[in-house]
């Protein structure tokens, strides 16, 4: 009787509150087929998962019991596991389940944003490879939570999915993120959550930093140093009760100098001192990159590591004493290790110094986040090369931050009390605006581009009117419309569609009044007329300059932007038509 009324209210709570589940889809960048090397793990990027509870409101990852080729990797736990596939006539193989030195897929994300996926043979999409993986990611999930909560109770308890996309990413990509993840289960209860990752990541970071040392009018450089690319965006405090919110200071940058790029410059530097001794294969330097893309690349410091250098294990090989070869293990010496690493962490100190120098704020501080923002080198040297009034952070579970903030913004977005972090205002990237036709103002209007419209029997001229304008403030929520009227001749009977285009411009520093070659069709907004009522249709005729009756349509369009989305409206006598989730701003 107890363990029934137990259940029962277990599942009466399960009812009340939500799974908030954030993924992680890592892949960020490939390496071209013509320099790819015998090793197959290489650049190697990982996906992540963690989750939480509305009651119980604090991250957890799945950090173990990935399905694993214990051959391999003799159960080893991760924050993360490696975004690859394989096929084999038993079938299919993911993450750690691959062994060392075969093919496999991976960088298949870049195929959903145009890139060409680095993979042997073309046979599959970048959709079908995204979607298989996303499945056996979500399978885990769900095997995973049911071993922590119960089958019973994971049955009454509602998840909502926080999938994490580049910040950079068109609408076209995360529209094929969005359907992939979809057929892959991540359905949930609601709509997914898309969120830009320098974003998710500065959640986590500024929301695990001391409160006491932190300030209203404080600045901050969000530094995501991931495994190919390095993103940085700025944010200024502008509360800290009830509840820690943020602006951002100015437009993030970015750049191809990540973690991946360490990867390289240590099989290049492996193949070039070794590769001809006899013994040397595959498997080798497959061994050695796993050490070091585990191990050395996470821990070295010069100043805190072995100054008598690095040892990887080289089994098979004859000893060398010139080139260091001694039982079957390798010396890299601390000279040969700052070689490999400083041309690297020099871009990134570039990148960084230059977003402290564009931003028309005083950076207080740099918090590193990533995988690569684990590093301790990379502290170090950040620390030695910018103005000492500039702190330099690692956050707790940097390697996380990404997929930890997701969950966060879920949490909010669930319950508005749980919003740990809010971030009021984003920088917009460019240009959002919709065509119109005005009447020609010799004041406002080029005289150029003025063309006669018989309709209205007077000059008009082509001009954008613009949502929001590059670097100006984007508040999430708070929804911009524009005003239009469309007129349908009446002759040509009744109006089945009304479509709208949105235009984009990311180049021309100021908004243009009038297209040019600069501004393009973002989106297409599409209404179908036919539910539209004979008696509403009909209140709508008039009659123009030129004397022919039209159907005359006053419209708007509403545009509502978001962490890594832009949501458009179009709202036709009071009606609202369509829904796109477009191009982040």
């Amino acid at each position: 009787m107890d363990e029934a009324l137990d259940l029962a209210t277990l599942s009466l709570t399960g009812q009340q509150r939500k799974l908030i589940v954030g993924i992680d889809f890592g892949s960020k960048l490939g390496i071209k087929s013509s320099e790819r090397s015998a090793n197959f793990r290489l650049g190697t990027t990982y996906s992540g998962i963690a989750w939480s509870e509305t009651r119980r409101p604090d991250q957890q990852t799945i950090a173990n019991m990935w399905p694993s080729n214990l051959e391999t990797f003799e159960g080893k736990t991760m924050d993360k596991v490696p975004t690859e596939l394989r096929y084999t006539p038993e079938g299919m193989e993911w993450g750690f389940q691959i062994p060392a030195i075969v093919e496999r897929h991976k960088w298949f994300k870049l195929g959903l944003a145009g890139g060409r996926p680095i993979s042997p043979g073309q046979q599959n999409s970048p959709q079908s490879l995204t979607t298989d993986y996303l499945s056996a990611l979500h399978d885990h999930l769900m095997y995973t939570l049911e071993q922590k909560l119960g089958a019973s109770i994971l049955r009454t308890i509602p998840i909502e999915y926080c999938l994490t996309v580049p910040a950079i990413w068109s609408e076209v990509a995360k529209e094929k993120t969005l359907e992939t993840a979809s057929r892959a289960g991540l359905n949930g209860v609601g709509n997914m959550l898309l969120v830009s990752e320098p974003e998710a990541a500065a959640t986590y970071a500024l929301h695990g930093l001391d409160p006491h040392g932190l300030q209203i009018g404080d600045s901050f450089v969000l530094c995501d140093a991931g495994g190919g690319t390095v993103d940085l965006i700025s944010y200024t405090i502008t509360q800290l009760q009830p509840k820690l919110e943020i602006v951002e200071a100015s437009p993030g940058a970015g750049g191809l100098c990540g973690s991946t790029f360490l990867n390289r410059r240590f099989a290049e530097f492996l193949t070039t001192k070794i590769g001809q001794e006899e013994g040397w294969d595959a498997e080798l330097l497959a061994e050695a990159m796993e050490r070091f893309d585990l191990v050395i690349k996470k821990q070295y410091s010069p100043s805190t590591s072995n100054r008598d250098g690095y040892t990887v294990l080289v089994p098979g090989l004859a000893n060398n004493e010139r080139l260091g070869i001694r039982r079957g293990r390798l010396l890299i010496t601390p000279a040969e290790m700052r070689g490999i690493f400083e041309p690297v962490v020099s871009e990134v100190i570039t990148l960084v110094q230059g977003q402290i120098d564009t931003s028309d704020r005083e950076i207080r501080a740099v918090l590193l986040v990533g995988g690569f923002g684990e590093n301790s080198y990379l502290k170090e040297r950040l620390r030695a090369a910018l103005d000492r009034s500039v702190e330099v952070m690692q956050p707790p579970n940097a390697w996380t931050a990404v997929v930890r903030g997701a969950v966060m913004m879920g949490l909010g977005r669930a319950q508005a009390e749980l919003a740990a972090v809010g971030v009021m205002s984003r920088s917009a990237r460019k240009h959002y605006g919709i065509e119109l036709h005005p009447e020609f103002d010799p004041e406002k209007h080029e005289e150029i581009k003025k063309y006669w419209w018989a309709k209205y029997r007077q000059f008009h001229v082509p001009t954008v009117s613009w949502f929001i304008k590059r670097g100006e403030p984007v508040q999430e929520g708070n929804p911009k419309k524009i005003d239009f009227i469309q007129d349908f001749p009446v002759s040509e009977g009744r109006p089945a569609t009304c479509n709208m285009d949105v235009f984009c411009d990311e180049v021309s520093p100021t908004a243009p009044i009038h297209p040019n070659n600069n501004v393009r069709v973002l989106v297409t907004l599409e209404a179908n007329l036919q539910s539209m009522s004979n008696e509403d249709l009909a209140h709508t005729k008039g009659t123009r300059a030129d004397g022919l009756e039209y159907y005359c349509m006053a419209g708007y369009v509403e545009a509502t932007y978001r962490s890594a989305s832009t949501q458009y409206v179009l709202c036709l006598l009071d009606k609202r038509y369509d829904t796109v989730a477009a191009e982040y701003v």
